[in-house]
C-alpha cells in the first residue's frame, strides 16, 4: 500500500551533498492514525519505514524491496498534531545497479525523530 499522497505529502524536497531533503507533511486524519492510537495519534515505525521506502523510490526512479534493516532507532514518537512538517533526509550508497544502502534521519528544526540504515533491492 502507497502511502505517498494519502497518509502524507511531499511539500518540498532540494538535493544535497549526501542525498535529498524530502519535507513532508503527515495527514493525521488518516485512519492509520485512528487505530494509532485513538485520541492519541503516533505515527507507526512501519509507516516510517514506508516513507523512506517510497522516497527512494522517487530518487532512483525504480520499485524497490526491503532485503535488511541494518540499524533503526526511534528516538521519539511523532505526533502528527504537534508535528505535521517533518524532514526525512536520505542518502543512498549503491552498491551495485539492483543493491542500495540507504540511511536516513528524520527531524524537524528542533527535533530528531529517527535514523535509519537499511538495504533494498531493486524489486524484480
Amino acid at each position: 500500500m502507497k502511502l505517498k499522497d494519502d497518509f502524507f505529502i511531499v511539500k518540498n524536497f532540494c538535493q544535497t551533498a549526501s542525498g535529498m531533503d524530502y519535507a513532508i507533511e503527515l495527514n493525521p486524519k488518516h485512519t492509520i492514525f485512528g487505530a494509532h492510537f485513538p485520541n492519541n495519534p503516533i505515527t507507526p515505525g512501519v509507516c516510517i519505514i514506508q516513507i523512506v521506502k517510497e522516497l527512494s523510490e522517487d530518487m532512483l526512479k525504480c520499485e524497490l524491496f526491503l532485503k535488511e534493516a541494518k540499524n533503526i532507532k526511534f528516538l521519539n514518537v511523532i505526533d502528527p498534531l504537534k508535528n505535521p512538517d517533518i524532514t526525512f533526509s536520505i542518502s543512498i550508497a549503491s552498491e551495485s545497479e539492483e543493491e542500495h544502502k540507504i540511511n536516513t534521519v528524520v527531524y524537524t528544526h528542533d527535533q530528531q525523530f529517527a535514523k535509519l540504515s537499511m538495504l533494498f533491492l531493486n524489486e524484480q
